[in-house]
């Protein structure tokens, strides 16, 4: 039965990027002005670390990564290496990180803020984007860190339930 578990988190992973971009798009015509990037996954990703071994889990990220970047950026690589090098980064620290709520917010935030500046500063490099740093960290990070950190408050329990 567990591994029935694990494999199907894993079929259903894609479905977790999607519903998440469209959870973002909600918001973004809720909030014009701002740039709301839901990262819901991140979440999961953090609670996941108790169930699945490192190989496995770093498999998650990958697809994870690769579904988020055919989607969102039309071009393979950005959150297909952010998303790996954040998961090997949390499935080292799971045990810290997992201890209470507090690093399990922590860990949000840092996710957050690290994804976010990865993606800026990858499609800077590539060209994606021409926005300054200023701009992005007023009307993007800073908004998606609160949105994450309000999902992390709301669903932490529920998450704890079914995890710990």
């Amino acid at each position: 039965m567990r591994q029935l578990k694990r494999v199907g988190v894993f079929l259903l992973l894609p479905f977790f990027v999607l519903i998440d971009a469209h959870i973002s798009q909600l918001l973004g015509s809720l909030f014009p002005h701002v740039q709301l990037a839901s990262h819901f996954l991140f979440l999961f990703l953090l609670f996941e670390t108790i169930e699945v071994s490192e190989y496995l889990y770093l498999a998650y990220c990958f697809v994870v990564g690769l579904v988020y970047d055919i989607y969102f950026f039309h071009l393979i690589g950005i959150a297909t290496l952010l998303f790996v090098l954040l998961g090997a980064f949390l499935h080292k620290f799971n045990s810290v990180i997992l201890l209470n709520r507090w690093t399990r917010m922590l860990a949000i935030i840092v996710m957050t803020f690290l994804f976010e500046m990865g993606a800026y500063i990858l499609a800077i490099v590539v060209g994606l984007t021409v926005d300054s740093m200023s701009l992005f960290i007023v009307y993007s990070l800073v908004p998606s860190m609160i949105l994450n950190l309000i999902w992390m408050i709301t669903f932490q329990f529920i998450f704890e339930k079914f995890y710990l």
